[in-house]
């Protein structure tokens, strides 16, 4: 026999709903938030050879990638570097044949794809350029150009389709709707970049990962050098691109509007992960993981503020290279920190 409230009466079949879906949610969020808490302390490794902030990176075989991106003085670079962190070692690949910023990389097997981007030094201008890098060789290949010059786009790789999204076009500040594909099995007149469902709300640097077979598209900003004098707007909306039915949908807002991390999101054991960046011109240390709920939970702080690191969970560790704590000095600190679950 069910035991009486304080009250005097039996609780009712409505007030068992109520806390069983209170007890549940809250199972749910603690199980998430148990991610931060669950965290050992940050441990500093190796620096890097040269400071670095908004730099493309891929992971391949336990190794961290880094191309391109702002060196002191806002100036771009053409620099590949590659760190090893089981050995706590950096070593120096061949150079890109383009010193490019402001844009992403995809991992394609034994192959990293680079495409768009602001070239040579600040402000710079937008580029077309498309180029794939073998991880064995050390060598870089021109690929198909885009369609237009773009930067701050997200690249994206959906099966043997490679997808360019939104971005800025020539003038630095107008963003781009377009959505470029390339086939990567075709060959002789039919390698070219075709058309796709444009983007819903075109802004630029948001970052790009594919989950779950579908590109989502999460926070960015409108605008970027704009002549009127007003900041950039970082958003918060997340898009995410179906392309079994060439179509957009919303997703799962992020807790703040959001930008300047594409180098510092990815995917790692059936979640996203987005560490640092920007929001409301703000240099964030926060760190974030969509979790299997749908729901965006705190995974923990770094030791700074970052704008435009370099993140992956590497060997059960999450490493953060690089970045810029304040303004736009880029910083050539080196964390990780040991994920336990």
């Amino acid at each position: 026999m069910m035991k009486e409230t304080t009250s005097g009466r039996r609780p009712a079949p409505r007030d068992l709903l109520v806390v069983f879906v209170t007890c549940t949610f809250a199972a749910l969020w603690l199980g998430e938030a148990s991610i931060a808490q669950a965290q050992s302390s940050w441990q500093p490794l190796s620096t890097m050879p040269e400071a670095r902030f908004g730099a493309a990176s891929a992971v391949v075989d336990e190794t961290l990638y880094l191309f391109g991106g702002y060196g002191s003085g806002v100036k771009s670079s053409n620099h590949v570097w590659a760190f090893d962190p089981a050995k706590d070692q950096w070593r120096r690949l061949q150079d890109m044949p383009s010193s490019i910023t402001h844009m992403n990389a995809v991992v394609d097997g034994r192959t990293v794809w680079i495409a768009g981007g602001f070239k040579d030094g600040y402000p710079g201008t937008a580029i077309d350029e498309v180029w794939k890098y073998d991880v064995d060789e050390d060598f870089f290949v021109a690929a198909p150009s885009l369609p237009g010059p773009r930067a701050g786009g997200g690249l994206a790789l959906v099966g043997r389709s490679l997808h360019y999204i939104g971005g800025l076009m020539k003038d630095r500040d107008t963003d781009s709707a377009d959505h470029w594909v390339l086939d990567l099995d075709a060959t002789g007149d039919s390698v070219e970049w075709k058309s796709a469902a444009a983007m819903p709300a075109p802004r630029n640097q948001f970052a790009t990962v594919t989950y779950t077979g579908k590109i989502y598209v999460l926070g960015g900003q409108f605008h970027h050098d704009s002549t009127s004098g007003k900041p950039p707007l970082d958003q918060a909306r997340v898009d995410i691109y179906d392309p079994a039915t060439d179509s957009w949908s919303p997703g799962p807002e992020l807790p703040l509007p959001h930008s300047h991390a594409e180098g510092s999101t990815f995917v790692h054991d059936g979640r996203i992960f987005m560490i640092g960046g920007r929001s409301v011109n703000n240099v964030e240390a926060a760190a974030w993981v969509l979790s299997t709920v749908g729901e965006w939970s705190p995974l923990g702080e770094l030791p700074g503020p970052s704008l435009g690191p370099a993140a992956r969970i590497i060997d059960g560790r999450l490493v953060v290279a690089g970045g810029a704590s304040s303004g736009l000095e880029p910083e050539a600190t080196v964390w990780a920190q040991t994920m336990n679950r």
